[in-house]
C-alpha cells in the first residue's frame, strides 16, 4: 500500500503507461477474473476464521479485507467505468492520485501499526 504509491510519483509517465497499457488495456484481460475469483475466496476464507476462532479485534481486518470487494466488483462488472476512472486519475486530474495515494499511504499506515500494537 505504501511502496507502490511512491513508485507512482517518482515515475509518473511509466507508471500511467503500465496501468493503461498493460494491467487495464482497452480491452478488459482475462487475468482480471482470476484475480476476482481469488479475492472472494480471501474473504470468504477471512469470514470462516472469524466464525470459527477467537482473536481479538479480528473483526477489524474481516471488515477491512471485505471492503476489497468494492474496487474487485467495479473492476469485474464495470470495467470500462473503472478505465476511465483510471485513466482519468493518472492522466487528466493528477489530484486524484495523489489523493488516494495519500489515503492509501494512511490506511497502510495504520495497518502497520495495528499490526504492532494491537496484535
Amino acid at each position: 500500500m505504501i511502496g507502490v504509491r511512491l513508485l507512482i510519483h517518482l515515475i509518473p509517465e511509466k507508471w500511467s503507461n503500465f496501468e493503461l497499457n498493460k494491467a487495464y488495456s482497452e480491452e478488459k484481460p482475462k487475468w482480471i477474473w482470476g484475480v476476482g475469483i481469488f479475492s472472494i475466496f480471501i474473504v470468504i476464507v477471512t469470514w470462516y476464521k472469524e466464525i470459527t476462532t477467537e482473536v481479538h479485534l479480528s473483526i477489524i481486518l474481516s471488515i477491512l479485507i471485505t471492503l476489497t470487494l468494492i474496487k474487485v466488483s467495479q473492476i469485474l462488472f464495470n470495467y470500462n467505468k473503472f478505465r476511465s476512472f483510471v485513466t482519468k486519475a493518472l492522466v487528466e486530474d493528477r489530484r486524484i492520485i495523489t489523493q488516494i495515494s495519500i489515503g492509501t499511504t494512511i490506511l497502510g499506515i495504520i495497518l502497520i501499526l495495528l499490526g504492532i500494537f494491537l496484535y
